[in-house]
């Protein structure tokens, strides 16, 4: 027999019936059964689901799938997970008008427990997190928010709404009927509200509370931890590049991609040479067997939670490239810096940072992401200074997505049309699991000179990520024992940096123009979402189509947690996974970052609670210095050797920081000021005391 434990006595609910159930005042509605109403998120719209962690899965209803496919396609992806967002989009419907000023004042989280011990707690019981990013749709009496801080994994909230939030004539919201109601009678839904507000009740007087919703967060990490369990029995399939492959960088005269960019049809690129090699020795070319989680329309298929995943049957050939020192390796080998590259990229793009890494005695290796590198018959030519040229088999991991025939230089990363619309999500996953496969052959040894002597330290293992490579990056150090420190560069949550980049913008165009309906609300075409900014007045909405693209974004966001570095930022340090070291982390960015937008990377630090470890580049300083050339789009600051010579000094000072790092205990920001006086004239790495929530551009 189910015995329903009521907390009647800390909640009196004729003082409710008192206030609520006789006056005409605005109330806030309560229809758990309906998303547009809620307050959502809550667990009424789940099902139990004994296969997940958190017992639950989600659950919400279906639109008219003949007049909206796609929202029901996207809406098929978010009910196989586990729980909600841990960015949820809050939403509170009110029976009439409210001041949107009162809001903040009136709505809070409140934190229940975590449904399972495997992590430390990041926050204790009874936390209280205010809301922010405040939106008031006055035509239909809707608030908007998200929680000021990202939410933990698999762990149960309540969303609270008081009596300091005020109508239009000052006075407080009330109770809605729906809710009295729901406090009064048994099940288990709302069982759970009451026993919620009950325990918040010590920091409320009862009447204050004019409703609440219980949720569950989604299960981020579990699929990640138990695929990096699977891949340890898989075959490494270690093999160096043939007919040659390590080359003495004093021989090589240039270095050329032969990149395949369609069934027949291949470009050359010319690419960097020994020029920016000084202190490398060697480049050696190879690669690895990792095992193919990705289907056939470029997606991981889903798997409950609790249950393990398999070791698909089928791998893919990833192509790796090394850089080794010209200094003599130590005993044991060189120390070594995986470097997770950019999007577009290519796993080659480490020789911008070999450099620096082999000034310090590290060597640097590097795979090509999925999706990246152009098509498998791709070859990289080496001409040395006789003027004889060597190929060399380089698979690139390029998918041909959009139709055209044509394979770009990172096609098949982002999937963005159809019924997949989960954007980078599985490609940083399957990256970041080929990465570990990597760390797997650094582990068993990698003699790649053929000496018989191992070439990199098996014990010493760092990871340098840039970009699309730090969301790869902060996967890997959270799930991967073995990687020992992380510097992230301009690293930040995909789908939100895309809304405000104007760089990455007409993707989310893309994304809005191939569904069905289209929900592009601007000419051009173009979209406004209405979206604000983190600690920014609320916004009022009156953008017509607003409110279906921002409903767009949530899902699609929601859906990206499993692959979005920001969940995984709190497991690299501050709530360590199980077996998993907390982790040293340096973060990188530069003020007014136009391609992953500074308030994406000041979430990815608070996330970490990390934020002694920043270090932040003024560019506005830079920028102002007479005769200094610099890029006016600070992304790509750290690895610019070509633009101008005040470039390559600030490249090699954010190079040289990170050397420094790993090199260090990790335990604070390497000062690398004084490279960076000539010919600035002065500082320009601050750790900052406030992080930068606006745009900056």
């Amino acid at each position: 027999m189910t015995c329903h434990v009521r907390l009647l006595p800390l909640f009196p609910i004729a003082m409710l019936m008192g206030t609520a159930a006789y006056s005409a005042g605005v109330k806030v509605r309560f229809d758990p059964s309906t998303p547009a109403v809620g307050p959502f998120p809550t667990d009424a719209l789940t099902v139990a689901d004994a296969n997940q962690k958190t017992g639950l899965r989600i659950a919400l209803p279906m639109p008219d799938c003949a007049k909206e496919p796609s929202t029901c396609a996207e809406l098929a992806i978010v009910n196989q997970l586990d729980g909600f967002s841990l960015t949820p989009r809050l939403r509170v419907r009110f029976s009439a008008g409210v001041n949107p000023d009162t809001l903040k004042d009136g709505i809070f989280i409140y934190w229940l427990g975590n449904l399972t011990t495997e992590e430390t707690d990041p926050q204790p019981f009874a936390t209280v997190t205010p809301i922010n990013k405040i939106e008031y749709d006055p035509s239909t009496n809707t608030a908007y928010a998200e929680p000021d801080q990202i939410l933990s994994q698999h762990r149960r909230y309540a969303l609270i709404v008081t009596s300091a939030v005020k109508d239009t004539k000052g006075d407080p919201v009330e109770a809605d009927t729906a809710y009295i109601a729901c406090l009064q009678q048994p099940g288990a839904y709302c069982d759970q509200v009451a026993m919620a507000v009950g325990r918040a009740g010590p920091r409320l007087a009862p009447q204050d509370v004019a409703a609440a919703s219980v949720f569950t967060t989604l299960s981020a990490t579990a699929w990640m931890e138990k695929a990096r369990a699977a891949i340890q029995t898989s075959n490494i399939g270690l093999a160096l590049a043939s007919p040659k492959a390590v080359f003495d960088v004093a021989d090589i005269s240039k270095i050329t991609l032969h990149a395949q960019t369609g069934a027949n049809k291949f470009k050359d690129i010319p690419m960097n040479g020994p020029e920016i090699l000084t202190g490398v020795g060697k480049i050696v070319f190879g690669s690895l067997q990792s095992p193919l989680f990705i289907g056939r329309q470029l997606v991981i298929p889903p798997t409950p939670t609790k249950a393990d995943v398999a070791v698909p049957a089928v791998s893919q050939e990833v192509a790796f490239n090394a850089f080794l020192p010209a200094t003599p390796a130590p005993p044991g080998g060189y120390p070594v810096v995986i470097f997770g590259h950019g999007q577009p990229g290519d796993g080659f793009n480490g020789d911008k940072l070999a450099a620096s890494m082999a000034a310090r005695g590290f060597a640097t290796i590097s795979v090509t992401a999925f999706g990246h590198g152009y098509g498998a018959a791709t070859k990289m030519l080496i001409t040395d200074k006789s003027g004889s040229v060597t190929e060399v088999p380089r698979p690139g991991r390029g998918v041909e997505f959009d139709g055209n025939g044509t394979l770009d230089l990172s096609e098949g990363c982002v999937v963005y049309a159809g019924a997949q619309v989960v954007a980078a999500r599985d490609c940083i996953r399957q990256t970041a699991l080929d990465n570990m496969q990597l760390v797997r052959a650094i582990q068993a040894g990698m003699d790649l000179t053929g000496d018989g002597v191992v070439d990199l330290d098996r014990n010493h293992i760092y990871f340098m990520g840039y970009s699309f490579g730090s969301d790869v990056g902060a996967i890997v150090g959270a799930v991967e024992p073995a990687v020992q420190s992380l510097v992230l560069n301009a690293c930040g949550a995909a789908v939100e940096g895309a809304l405000w980049s104007p760089g990455n913008h007409m993707l989310v165009i893309a994304i809005l123009a191939y569904r069905q309906p289209a929900l592009i609300n601007r000419p051009g075409p173009d979209f406004d979402g209405a979206f604000t900014l983190r600690n920014q007045p609320v916004r009022i909405i009156d953008v017509p189509g607003a409110i279906a693209i921002q409903e767009l974004v949530e899902r699609i966001a929601w859906n990206n947690m499993l692959g979005d570095p920001l969940p995984y930022a709190a497991h690299l340090s501050w709530s360590a996974l199980p077996g998993v070291a907390a982790k040293p982390v340096l973060f990188q960015f530069a003020l007014g970052d136009q391609s992953q937008p500074n308030p994406t990377e000041s979430d990815m630090v608070r996330a970490a609670n990390l934020r002694d470890m920043v270090s932040l580049f003024r560019t506005d300083a830079a920028l102002k210095t007479p005769g200094a050339v610099l890029s006016p789009d600070p992304h790509d600051f750290a690895f610019d050797l070509s633009t101008s010579p005040a470039a390559v000094v600030v490249a090699r000072a954010f190079q040289a920081q990170m050397a420094l790092f790993f090199a260090g205990d990790g335990r604070s920001v390497p000062y690398v000021n004084d490279l960076v006086r000539i010919p600035f004239l002065r500082d320009l790495f601050l750790v900052p005391k406030a992080l930068p929530d606006d745009l900056n551009y």
